[in-house]
This record gives structure tokens, C-alpha cells and sequence, in this order.
């Protein structure tokens, strides 16, 4: 039973709704007094705050355990938005939130002579929970802020007498456990390992928004966004609003473990990724940033002009603001068999006519776009671990692998559709390669293999019934019943999960963010569709969002104590 806020709760959750009108930029780590008790903008009564505070805590909490876990008061956005499952924001079948669909994910642990053979483990775990588990592994002393060791994973010190010579980190972006339920008699030969490793079923990102940049920090760290700093695909730093990797690795506050373990050998440890873009980045580190660290080895493939943060090219590379960091090396784009795995996806339907099922491989990045894509990465980690040396002595080797297909699959034609079945199949596949390649190349019982995702996808809404809320509808429903004709707008930047506002303006106007809130509430299906969007009859008037809240008042909710002072 969810107990309503007692009077002082109510009276600091007032107090805390007022500081929330602080100018963009400022900190908000620590709720300021409102400047003048009658201004309007400062008014909330309490029977309102009182209000919104029972309905967030009727909310389950770990739902609201991840939206703290992901916000951080000086980058993050004012307003926190739930949509109604299986409603979403935004365009591009998009995979961020607090729901379980997106968040609960894979997390196979295995490596014989390290990894202990228990299959399934029921305890729930987190993403958070990966650099302590490596860590131990490692014997090497590292602190995750919020994550614990996998200990179930990990056979008795007694038995793994020594470190392993290489730990691989395999992450199948948007690979979620939705994914795999959708294609459940498609990826054999990782439920082959399940018994012969450890298998978490309870496995979740643990923190919203769930998107790609953030969530492999949070892989690499052992924090959480509040903590080590990159809370979505836009973040604010100090005035401005902008991306996670403008400035490099600059925006993560804390180590990873690859930043610490690679300094502690003396930088004998060889450090790398393999992935397409500079999002992946977080699990890896800081690279040469991070003091006594030296330049680890990274493979991308990101697109150098491009508008759209995660655009992939066509040629592996290091966008060159990332040089002074990590390395790239140049013979990634020298390894062979793409055209060959081109034609394998070409005639997989028994027919050489240039197409992946119905779709123009040509139109799909000349191939990079289809599971042709998933033998050929392959092949590269392969010649980049035999070339350098990776797991070749006793100083233990961290590997970092993003998988993308199966996310471009996801954004593209949903996890439901036969595209998405293909990508699995591949991704089987290439997994059982690669084991059989570490225990050919490294040396069996000399390596650790964990294999995660950094979110799940979204289902088809045509089979899941959610509805497509517009970002550009909600914005201007708030501009329209917020804003004024002086030609500056409340809303800053509108996310997926949330909205960046211009509290001086709004605060200017004589309103408050937990009006914002309240109004975001009332919004229906119809106020809130793409242009174009024809409703089946009866539900023009459907709310479109279970909650809407000022982030600050997390602080102060009686069902949410990890969040108080």
C-alpha cells in the first residue's frame, strides 16, 4: 500500500517545485529558496503537490528507481515524461524509457575456468553490475558507484588461480530480452552457453532514459547517468545543451575500468574497441584523457559530416577529434570477404538479384546495413586481436564489441519483422565463430566472454497498439499554453523522456514548472499525433501519458528514499 506524504513532505515538496524555477544552465545539484514568496510563478499550493506526489509513488518503483538512476540535476532535463505503455515519443521506433520491454536485457557470463556453470540465476542485476564483476575477475581493487559484483558468475578464487588473459565485453545493441522473445528458436547457440555459463533472467539497463551513449557508460563505469555524467543524446553543460561526445570523453565524470586497470599495468594492458560509432565509446573509457592512460585502440565507423548523432559511413575510421585519445588502426579497412558476405545475404532467398529480402542492398549503405555487416565486424575484432596481440600474456586485455545491426533493424522495420529474425541468426552465428576463435587464438580456459545489450526495442506498434506521440506536438502545446508573443519560447530542447525548459521564461510568464507538469497530463492522443494521424473512433480524447513531473521533486518523495539527501 502506497501511504500518502505526510505535511512536512508535502511542505518540502513545495519548497522543492518552487527552486525549480532556476535560470538554464545553473546548477540545480541543491534547491535554492524562490526569489520572493508572491511572485506567481513561486505559488504551488500544497494540496497540488501533495497530489502529484501520490500519483508518481502509485507508479512501480522501479520505474522510478531507473528515472533517478538516469537524471543528474545540472545536465539533465526540468520535466520527466512517462507515456502510457505502450505509447512513445518520437519518431524512428525509438527505445528509451523506464519500462521493462526496453530495459530488461541478456547478461550470459562465459569463460570455462572462470566463469562458474550454474545457468540461470533468478537475482536481479543491472548493467551497473559489469565493471565490479570484471573487476573481481580482474583480482584488481575498482569502485562502481552503483553497480556489485556478479559473485554467482564466478567460479571460487581456489579455482582461477590466475587472471584471465583477455575479458571481451560483446554488447548487441538493442539485442533486449524482447528481442530474443520475439525470435526465440533463433539464436541456438547462445542458449547452448546458458548452461555451461551464467544467465541472469532478471537483467535490466537499470536506468531512463535507455539510450546508447550513456547506458555503455554506465557499462564501463559502474554508475549510473547521475553519476557519471552523460544522461541522454543531449545534455546540458553549463549554458548550453549539446551532444555526449562534442568534446571527446571530457562529459564522463568518472574512470571506467579499462581508464584504471590500463594505468595500474602501466598501460601494459592492451585496450580496445570495436564498434561503428562514438556513443560506444563510454564502455571503453577516456583513453589518453584519463591521467597516465595512453591512446587504447578503437575501430569506428562513424559518418565524419554527419548531421544525425550515431550516422554510420561506409569506411572504418576515428573521427579526428577523437585522435588525441585513441587509435586507429589503419589496417581495419584492409581486411577482406565484405563483397563475399554481400552476396551470402543476397542469395540467402536462393536468388542473386541485389536485394536482402525485398529491400535494395545498394539503398542499405551498400550492404553495411544487412547481417552482411555481422560476419565482416567479425573478421576485423578477429585481425585486430591477432595483430595486436590481445590475450597473448600474463597482463590481462580488455576487448570492448558493439554489435549495431540489430538496432538498425529495430529503428527501421521493428523487432517483429523477418529483417529482424535475419539479424539474429547472423549474430548467432558470428557468436559461436568467435568463441571457437578465442579458444583457437587466446587458448581455451584463458578468456571471459559477457554478453548484454544496452536496451531493448520497441515492438511494432501495429501489433502492440501503442501510439506515436509527436515531440514538435507536445512542444508547441506547451509554448501555445505557457509561452508569450516577446519571441522567447519556454521550451528549450524536447527529448523523448523529457523536456529542457526555459525556467526564466516560464517563471517570467507567472507559471511554474509543475504547471508544465500538470498540463502535459491532460494531453490527448488528438492534440498530440503526427500530422496525418487518422484515430480509430473513440480515442481522440485518450491521455497519452501515465506521468509527468519536475525532476527535482524525485528528491523528496516518501517512495523514493535512494533520491533524498
Amino acid at each position: 500500500m502506497v501511504r500518502g506524504p505526510s505535511l512536512a513532505r508535502v511542505l518540502a515538496l513545495t519548497f522543492l517545485v518552487t527552486a525549480c524555477t532556476t535560470s538554464p544552465g545553473a546548477s540545480t545539484g541543491d534547491p535554492s529558496p524562490p526569489e520572493t514568496a508572491s511572485s506567481p510563478g513561486d505559488q504551488v499550493g500544497t494540496a497540488q503537490v501533495g497530489s502529484l506526489a501520490r500519483r508518481i509513488c502509485s507508479t512501480p518503483r522501479e520505474l522510478l528507481v531507473r528515472i533517478w538512476n538516469g537524471h543528474r540535476a545540472d545536465r539533465g532535463p526540468e520535466i520527466q515524461m512517462v507515456p502510457t505503455e505502450p505509447n512513445f515519443v518520437g519518431s524512428g521506433l525509438p527505445h528509451v524509457g523506464p519500462h521493462d520491454y526496453i530495459q530488461r536485457v541478456p547478461m550470459l557470463w562465459f569463460g570455462p575456468g572462470f566463469i562458474a556453470p550454474v545457468g540461470p540465476v533468478r537475482r536481479p542485476v543491472t548493467l551497473a553490475d559489469v565493471a565490479p564483476t570484471q573487476a573481481r575477475l580482474l583480482d584488481f581493487e575498482f569502485e562502481a558507484p552503483d553497480g556489485l559484483p556478479m559473485a554467482e558468475a564466478l567460479l571460487p578464487v581456489s579455482e582461477r588461480t590466475v587472471p584471465p588473459r583477455l575479458v571481451v565485453t560483446v554488447v548487441w545493441d538493442a539485442g533486449g530480452r524482447d528481442v530474443l522473445s520475439a525470435w526465440p528458436n533463433d539464436w541456438p547457440y547462445l542458449r547452448s552457453l546458458i548452461p555451461r555459463g551464467t544467465w541472469y533472467e532478471n537483467a535490466t539497463v537499470g536506468s531512463s532514459p535507455s539510450s546508447t551513449a550513456q547506458i555503455h557508460t554506465t557499462i564501463g563505469t559502474g554508475a549510473f547517468p547521475r553519476v557519471h555524467g552523460l544522461v541522454g543524446h543531449r545534455l546540458r553543460i553549463g549554458d548550453r545543451t549539446t551532444t555526449p561526445w562534442a568534446s571527446g570523453p571530457a562529459f564522463i565524470v568518472r574512470p571506467t575500468l579499462a581508464d584504471l586497470f590500463d594505468r595500474a599495468t602501466s598501460n601494459r594492458s592492451l585496450v580496445g574497441l570495436v564498434g561503428t560509432v562514438s556513443i560506444h565509446l563510454g564502455m571503453l573509457g577516456h583513453g589518453a584523457m584519463w591521467g597516465g592512460g595512453d591512446r587504447d585502440l578503437v575501430i569506428l565507423r562513424e559518418k565524419l559530416d554527419a548531421t544525425t548523432l550515431g550516422a554510420e559511413g561506409f569506411e572504418w575510421n576515428l573521427p579526428s577529434k577523437l585522435d588525441p585519445f585513441y587509435e586507429f588502426p589503419e589496417y581495419a579497412n584492409e581486411v577482406p570477404g565484405f563483397e563475399r558476405d554481400v552476396r551470402a545475404i543476397d542469395q540467402a532467398d536462393s536468388k542473386l538479384d541485389g536485394k536482402w529480402r525485398s529491400n535494395s542492398i545498394d539503398q542499405l549503405l551498400l550492404g553495411f546495413n544487412t547481417p552482411a555487416r555481422i560476419p565482416y565486424q567479425n573478421r576485423v575484432v578477429q585481425d585486430l586481436i591477432t595483430r595486436e596481440g590481445f590475450g597473448a600474456d600474463d597482463v590481462p586485455d580488455l576487448l570492448y564489441l558493439n554489435f549495431k545491426e540489430i538496432d538498425y533493424i529495430s529503428h527501421i522495420w521493428t523487432m517483429n519483422s523477418p529483417e529482424m529474425k535475419d539479424a539474429v541468426v547472423w549474430q548467432d552465428a558470428a557468436l559461436q565463430e568467435f568463441v571457437r576463435f578465442l579458444d583457437r587464438e587466446v587458448g581455451e580456459r584463458k578468456w571471459v566472454l559477457v554478453l548484454t545489450a544496452d536496451h531493448g526495442a520497441l515492438p511494432d506498434p501495429e501489433l502492440s497498439g501503442g501510439f506515436q506521440i509527436s515531440t514538435g506536438a507536445v512542444a508547441r502545446a506547451v509554448e501555445a499554453r505557457f509561452g508569450d508573443s516577446d519571441g522567447t519560447g519556454v521550451v528549450d530542447l524536447m527529448q523523448l523522456t523529457g523536456i529542457y525548459m526555459n525556467t526564466g521564461e516560464l517563471r517570467g510568464n507567472g507559471y511554474t514548472l509543475m504547471d508544465v507538469a500538470e498540463f502535459l497530463m491532460t494531453l490527448t492522443k488528438g492534440e498530440t499525433g503526427e500530422a496525418g494521424t487518422v484515430l480509430p473512433a473513440g480515442e481522440q480524447d485518450d491521455k497519452v501519458f501515465s506521468l509527468a513531473f519536475p525532476s527535482s521533486i524525485m528528491r523528496a518523495l516518501p517512495c523514493l528514499p535512494e533520491a533524498r539527501p
